[in-house]
């Protein structure tokens, strides 16, 4: 209790002046608050995406944008997007695009092209659509024009394990079971040779050693919705088969002669994989090749090069190379389907300019190589990346398998610009997963999915 009236004056005037403190303080962070803008971006929770958004928030803060993800499973994000643009909804700034889904949200103009903001030699410096590396970027371009800012390349190949080819116990046996000496497979012929002899039981040896695990002879990804199709479709290329439809007579041709002969090879692949294949994602596969428990991976680069060089992940560092994918025709050496993602605008944002400034910045190069701290195994798609000596320098796995696969020149074959691609995509994958469980012949569940995708381009008006 204060017992005389100046004391009273005092605390009255020391109230008022942390009330004003207060006042002024919440008023400063409710400014500084109103004064950012918020994006958001729909997209999946991969760990290059992760980095992503870290990076564009760092690089956002001077010029008061944020950045709020929203994830949803990967093979979900190509339905909401098309259902909220057709439905109106003006959540997003950002969208995740995958190549094969470009047709689709462009047709239904889910999103707004990179070209559209092309209009002034400001925008054109920003984007530097000249540093884009054309044989990782094509699959995200459609009629003309680029529908989202790259962000990463995913390039197939093998991934082996050095050590175990180079014994000398192995390359003997090797030698002696099938007359031609052990390497690196060159040819679907020779995978598949090289995957059989790999395939071992526990208790048997490898490189002289009892294992005390089953080892593979092939390590992959075959889960259903997109993963399946994405790892398989190197390979009905590869045997001279159109990607599910011939694009000069739009005739679907998911039974031909040459797609037939690529479900049946994969079906005898399936037997020298690691089982519940049907069940992983990249990384899950990845995973059972970085415990030592495979000979070869099949898979996008990105994936290997975040797992199998990870000291806390791996039990195989140092111990991996990088190769192209083998060749069946050889017409089409190292076929390779081009296989990207990048980040589009929402055709809906209600931020249009702040979504164009934050998404060349954090893609440009400087903004790029930030990503790459993140998220070590990025793939850039622009060559002031790859050719930058830090880059050279601190991602050297990144760099040598790059430059293995570009010097290589695969025959590289891009995805129809089909809006129903991916309704397509999922037909043929579900013939093949009845294939490889063994529920139906190949050549019945081919016939299968060229009746349903024969119907689909009947009803869409491609054919009569």
């Amino acid at each position: 209790m204060w017992r005389q009236p100046r004391y009273r004056v005092v605390a009255t005037a020391l109230a008022i002046v942390l009330a004003s403190l207060l006042v002024t303080g919440t008023v400063s962070q409710t400014s500084r608050a109103q004064n950012m803008t918020t994006l958001t971006f729909l997209g999946p929770d991969f760990d290059e995406w992760v980095a992503f958004v870290k990076v564009a928030n760092e690089i956002g803060k001077p010029m008061g944008i944020q950045l709020k993800p929203e994830y949803l499973p990967w093979d979900n994000v190509f339905q909401k997007a098309l259902i909220d643009s057709k439905s109106g909804v003006r959540t997003w700034d950002y969208v995740y695009i995958y190549n094969t889904w470009v047709p689709g949200l462009s047709a239904a103009k889910a999103v707004i092209p990179i070209d559209d903001f092309l209009s002034s030699p400001g925008a054109t410096e920003a984007v530097q659509p000249k540093d884009f590396i054309s044989l990782t970027t094509q699959g995200l371009q459609f009629n003309g024009k680029l529908w989202a800012m790259p962000m990463l390349a995913a390039p197939y190949m093998m991934g082996y394990r050095t050590d175990v080819f180079a014994d000398p116990t192995e390359k003997k046996a090797f030698q002696a079971k099938y007359g031609y000496a052990l390497g690196v497979p060159q040819t679907y012929k020779q995978l598949m040779d090289t995957a059989q002899f790999f395939t071992r039981k526990a208790g048997q040896t490898l490189m002289g050693k009892p294992l005390d695990q089953d080892f593979y002879g092939l390590v992959m990804a075959n889960k259903s919705g997109g993963f399946m199709f994405h790892r398989f479709e190197h390979i009905l290329v590869a045997f001279g088969a159109d990607l599910i439809y011939d694009p000069k007579t739009m005739q679907p041709t998911a039974n031909s002669p040459q797609s037939l002969a690529a479900v049946k090879y994969y079906v005898g692949l399936h037997k020298y994989m690691q089982p519940g294949t049907e069940t992983v994602t990249g990384g899950g596969a990845e995973r059972v090749m970085a415990a030592g428990r495979g000979a070869i991976a099949m898979d996008a680069l990105d994936n290997m090069l975040s797992v199998l060089p990870v000291a806390k992940l791996s039990k195989v560092v140092g111990k991996i190379g990088y190769a192209m994918l083998p060749t069946q025709v050889p017409s089409r050496p190292h076929a390779n389907v081009a296989d990207a993602n990048g980040l589009a605008i929402y055709a809906l944002t209600q931020h249009r300019a702040e979504a164009f400034k934050l998404a060349t910045a954090v893609l440009s190069t400087q903004g790029t190589k930030q990503v790459m701290k993140e998220y070590p195994a990025l793939i850039p798609m622009r060559a002031s990346v790859i050719r930058d000596p830090e880059v050279r320098t601190n991602y050297g796995n990144v760099f040598n398998a790059m430059n293995t696969f570009l010097n290589g020149k695969p025959y590289t074959a891009f995805i129809p610009p089909l809006k129903e691609w991916v309704q397509a995509q999922d037909l043929y994958e579900q013939a093949l997963s009845a294939a490889m469980s063994g529920q139906q012949t190949p050549e019945d569940a081919l016939s299968g999915a060229q009746a349903k995708v024969t119907d689909l381009f009947k009803r869409q008006g491609y054919i009569k």
